[in-house]
């Protein structure tokens, strides 16, 4: 299964503005920040926060404006003739933090193979071979 982000985030800063012309079917998700949306011809505006995203509905000027520092991804519209469904934001942040805490699983089921196999090397080199048995003289009493 392939993973790979083909798209990059962009970051916008506190006040900063993203124009989307003709955008129509694309979609605009939003994974840290909080960013305003407004469309030409339309009176609605939307508010987008880390974890939502937005459809482009119509063609014409989008305007994506940061209100706070935010990293978001513009996503191209699919072909009309193949219905796919765009998981949410929510989604795909759920999938990173399981694909995180797998990575930090097995880095620490290796780290502590590691610590195991470093403890027994401690363990080994101390107790090192037996001794040998000592002769003890006998002294005559006299």
């Amino acid at each position: 299964m392939d993973h790979e982000l083909r798209h990059p985030l962009t970051h916008l800063t506190a006040g900063s503005m993203l124009r989307v012309c003709d955008g129509k079917g694309r979609a605009i998700v939003v994974f840290e920040g909080l960013v305003w949306i407004t469309q030409d011809g339309d009176q609605r505006d939307f508010v987008l926060a880390a974890g939502e995203s937005f459809r482009i509905d119509r063609q014409g000027l989008t305007l994506v404006e940061a209100m706070r520092n935010s990293k978001l991804l513009l996503v191209d519209p699919e072909p009309d003739d193949i219905v796919l469904e765009m998981p949410s934001a929510a989604e795909l942040h759920r999938w990173a933090r399981a694909q995180r805490s797998a990575a930090i699983a097995a880095a620490l089921q290796r780290g502590v193979v590691a610590l195991r196999r470093a403890l027994s090397d401690v363990v080994s080199r101390l107790s090192g071979p037996p001794a040998a048995p000592r002769r003890l003289n006998a002294c005559a009493a006299g």
